[in-house]
């Protein structure tokens, strides 16, 4: 059960904090004179990019703490402040990491491929879903724990690819309104896992700064 538990928490997380379907409507912007084929190679691509971005940081999270001297407390606090602006960024309508101007967006449209920059970094694997990976892979001690991060963010590629190459339809489809209610539910499960993130680290500091407190 604890099994199960795990999954049905981490799994979901992950691909809510990517916002693929908030990442589709900037997709179809930079993307509306692509054929089928060339949408197909540039969604693979950013999918791998993703994949590729969060395991660098899943793998290196613990590294990069022991370097500066960063507690895990203190980044759940940081991370959940983040995820909390994010959060609020996506229910307002806006996608948090891609405040792309008229004249930025024709620069990456221009360009030969938009699949590694601005898709895949900082679009969909940002700072706060970097943040969220780390934050997961140092609370994740046993072998199912692990295995199930590494398989949700595979998961969350796959997500990420199918979402990409069929965005034009689905915009032609729903309409982009139905993305934006989904990106704005999304992002009030963002805001609740951010909360979570500086009440849990909150309380860890408290606890061990001053221990008995929250006892009495």
């Amino acid at each position: 059960m604890d099994v199960l538990k795990y999954v049905l928490e981490i799994f979901p997380a992950v691909i809510v904090i990517l916002n693929p379907f908030g990442a589709a409507l900037i997709f179809v912007s930079l993307t509306q004179d692509d054929d089928r084929k060339e949408l197909s190679k540039k969604s693979r691509r950013t999918a791998l990019t993703v994949i590729i971005t969060l395991f660098v940081f899943m793998f290196l999270g613990q590294l990069i703490f022991d370097l500066y001297r960063i507690t895990l407390d203190a980044f759940r606090i940081a991370g959940g402040i983040l995820l909390f602006g994010m959060g609020m960024s996506m229910i307002r309508g806006k996608h948090p990491q891609s405040q792309i101007t008229d004249k930025e967006r024709a620069e990456v449209v221009d360009q030969e491929d938009i699949s590694i920059i601005p898709m895949g970094i900082p679009v969909l694997s940002g700072p706060g879903s970097i943040a969220t990976i780390m934050v997961y892979r140092s609370e994740a001690h046993m072998n199912f724990q692990i295995v199930t991060l590494i398989l949700s963010i595979l998961s969350a590629g796959i997500i990420v690819f199918y979402t990409l190459k069929y965005s034009h339809i689905m915009v032609k489809r729903f309409g982009k309104t139905a993305l934006r209610i989904i990106s704005r539910i999304m992002g009030l499960l963002v805001v609740t896992m951010a909360v979570q993130f500086i009440i849990s680290g909150t309380t860890a500091v408290m606890t061990k700064s001053f221990p008995g407190l929250l006892l009495k």
